[in-house]
């Protein structure tokens, strides 16, 4: 028994280690191109000219993507759908937000509208009267 438990473990550790050489080479690849490209050398030069609205503008950029990324994960892992459901529609914002930045308002404006405004609502619907039929079925009436 304990023969199995330790190859199990071994097994698991390999795959983790090939998992981490994997990301390692993807992220890596991903790094050298943007770090090679035309767009991250006028970054730095704008950034080592001390162009103070750049960077506030790109601090910005880097914080909302970063919290539209948490979002994005804590939909994956939330275990209440619920709560899920609202992670998704701040997700939602979270890109809006990202399109405005970007200096593309309509599609911004379009974004809350459609996503937040109609299938985040819908999809928020459907969750609380699903729940409610599942509930009623499984554990008679509340």
């Amino acid at each position: 028994m304990s023969e199995k438990s330790g190859a199990n473990v071994i097994r698991t550790i390999f795959e983790l280690l090939v998992l981490l050489v994997a990301l390692g080479v993807i992220f890596g690849g991903l790094a050298l191109i943007v770090i090679l490209s035309p767009w991250s050398q006028t970054v730095l030069n704008k950034l080592l000219a001390l162009d103070i609205g750049f960077a506030i503008e790109l601090l910005a950029f880097l914080a909302i993507a970063a919290i539209t990324v948490l979002l994005s994960a804590l939909v994956v892992y939330s275990n209440n759908i619920i709560h899920s459901a609202l992670y998704l529609l701040g997700c939602f914002a979270g890109v809006a937000a990202l399109y405005i930045t970007l200096n593309a308002p309509f599609v911004g404006v379009a974004q809350v509208l459609v996503y937040i405004g109609a299938v985040g609502v819908l999809m928020l619907f459907a969750v609380m009267l699903t729940r409610k039929t599942i509930m009623e079925e499984s554990h008679g009436e509340i």
